[in-house]
């Protein structure tokens, strides 16, 4: 299943609980929240054993999809809104765990990030410190 797609499926839960505007971007300085995918992590299966390639065979049908994890952010400001926002992305999160993306399902769980791999990750990325939640998005069977 496309990344996009899976991403684009996340958006429209939030979406449909969260009081400001959901972007799938790095976050900018408009309210709203900001989905932004900072890494992909290949499924060890995919690395351990060569999958063949069959002629006229679609090998994103075989291969189980990267899981991708992801931040919640919020714009810079630390309003009532935006707090309230953040709020309802995660209990929006917490009620759907799993829903459709596509042509199957994905699932989303909390990820941990520890204080110094956050500030790490902020500090690479060139994005100033803010409120964010941490999670991963994976495809289920």
């Amino acid at each position: 299943m496309p990344l996009f797609s899976r991403l684009t499926a996340l958006s429209h839960v939030l979406e449909k609980h969260a009081t400001l505007p959901v972007r799938i971007s790095r976050p900018e300085e408009a309210p709203g929240l900001y989905i932004w995918p900072w890494r992909l992590e290949e499924d060890a299966r995919v690395r351990n054993s060569p999958l063949p390639r069959l002629p006229g065979d679609d090998p994103q049908v075989r291969v189980p999809a990267p899981v991708i994890h992801f931040l919640i952010l919020s714009s810079t400001s630390l309003d009532g809104e935006t707090i309230a926002a953040l709020e309802s992305a995660r209990l929006a999160l917490l009620e759907t765990p799993i829903f459709e993306a596509g042509n199957g399902r994905v699932s989303v769980a909390p990820a941990t990030l520890d204080s110094r791999d956050l500030n790490d990750l902020f500090t690479a990325a060139a994005i100033p410190l803010r409120l964010c939640l941490a999670y991963t998005l994976r495809s289920t069977a």
